[in-house]
């Protein structure tokens, strides 16, 4: 009787585990699928690629304060 209550802790530890690892690498899937798809048409259209001699449409200061 001891060793079939044993055996019935050690399976149901054991159905856990694999239920929180498939739960685990789900997450992580849905993760990774979901950044991977994330690219926002909106910001790329915005993306100004200049030439090397090109100056930006930029202003910059020098001043310390």
């Amino acid at each position: 009787l001891l060793t079939l209550s044993l055996k019935t802790t050690i399976m149901k530890k054991n159905i856990l585990g694999a239920i929180v690892i498939f739960f685990v690498t789900m997450a992580f899937l849905l993760m990774l699928d979901d950044v991977s798809k994330s690219k926002n048409p909106e910001y790329q259209d915005k993306v100004k690629v200049y030439d090397e001699n090109q100056q930006p449409d930029l202003v910059i200061t020098n001043n310390e304060e």
